[in-house]
């Protein structure tokens, strides 16, 4: 005996999945704000939980116990790009660096899409793609920087394919969580005639082996995090989170395969994507704490402006972000959903 017009009775198994993804992803929040992650970082993750649990009891109201689910595996490769104090425009050509990573979807109805990513790309800016290279006060800073990001996100699909079409055209926006990873880095040239040199005095001569080499800026405390004089500034994490935001188009090529095109913001909470945020701190100091190569990083003008402790080095008042627009070429598996039970 099958149900019939009794289905409407049979446990529904999603809403306990439901509740249990709120639960959990809210018992995330709690952590993070344990660890201080700040108010205003915690209100915006949690719109985010509000949203994608809007979308799974959205899916659980569109689709009962007769539905078809979706999953796929497949690549994804673009470019990825940074935006902050060492860049002018939000696109900077000149920055766009290209990215691989791999992605899966699963589509439990029509409204609702699941997705995790783990990519990786490169991230640069350069105040000499903008500045006069004949200018002596020109501030000179650069930063380069591999990343990983690994992202979990909802796509809210604004039409429907049905299963059975063997092509589509389906636009789509996004919004999640990242965690990324990153370590800003600049290559060193050594001036033993620069005004730094001679301020910092011999231990500059010192580095004349490391001409030319990739140096990691966050350990040399560029803007005099953790000195004596500045302890109670930390050292930025080079793991952070970020809230993804972007759109794109999902194209159905045949029951197996989907190809996608997609460009996403990543709105992160730090200002140390590039190492560069607040003002510059006097190198002497730089150098008791760290050595001639901190001040040598910190301090890349040719003219070392007398009293600089507490003039601009950057604009600390808004967030980096990076984006990474991707191509990717997934292979669908189906699979039916929960049926009615037969007795």
């Amino acid at each position: 005996m099958h149900c019939g017009s009794f289905c409407n009775k049979c446990p529904n198994e999603s809403v306990i999945i439901t509740t249990f993804a709120c639960f959990s992803i809210g018992y995330v929040l709690l952590t993070l704000k344990e660890i201080k992650m700040g108010q205003k970082n915690i209100k915006w993750l949690g719109c985010i939980v509000l949203l994608v649990c809007f979308g799974i009891q959205e899916t659980n109201a569109q689709q009962r116990w007769f539905r078809t689910s979706s999953l796929e595996f497949g690549l994804i490769g673009g470019f990825s790009h940074y935006s902050g104090d060492l860049t002018q425009s939000y696109f900077e050509s000149k920055g766009f660096k290209p990215s691989v990573g791999l992605i899966t979807r699963y589509t439990p109805g029509q409204v609702v899409t699941f997705r995790l990513s783990a990519q990786f790309g490169k991230l640069e800016g350069d105040d000499a793609w903008y500045e006069d290279q004949t200018d002596v006060n020109r501030r000179n800073l650069s930063f380069q920087s591999n990343l990983w990001d690994f992202t979990a996100a909802a796509e809210f699909n604004f039409t429907r394919i049905d299963i059975r079409q063997k092509k589509g055209v389906q636009p789509f926006a996004f919004i999640g969580a990242s965690v990324f990873k990153y370590n800003p880095q600049a290559v060193f040239s050594y001036e033993p005639g620069s005004q730094l040199a001679q301020y910092v005095g011999d231990s500059y001569l010192d580095l004349e082996s490391r001409d030319g080499e990739l140096v990691e800026l966050q350990p040399l405390g560029t803007e005099g995090q953790e000195t004596t004089e500045f302890n109670e500034k930390k050292r930025y994490s080079l793991t952070q989170v970020a809230i993804p935001i972007g759109a794109g188009f999902k194209f159905k090529l045949s029951h197996k395969f989907g190809l996608g095109i997609e460009y996403g913001t990543r709105f992160t909470f730090t200002d140390y994507l590039d190492d560069v945020s607040a003002e510059y701190v006097d190198p002497s100091r730089l150098r008791a704490q760290y050595g001639a190569m901190s001040p040598a990083m910190a301090h890349r003008s040719p003219t070392l402006i007398s009293g600089v402790e507490g003039t601009s080095r950057g604009d600390d008042k808004k967030y980096d972000q990076y984006g990474i627009f991707g191509v990717s070429l997934t292979y669908r598996i189906y699979g039916n959903k929960a049926t009615c039970p037969t007795f």
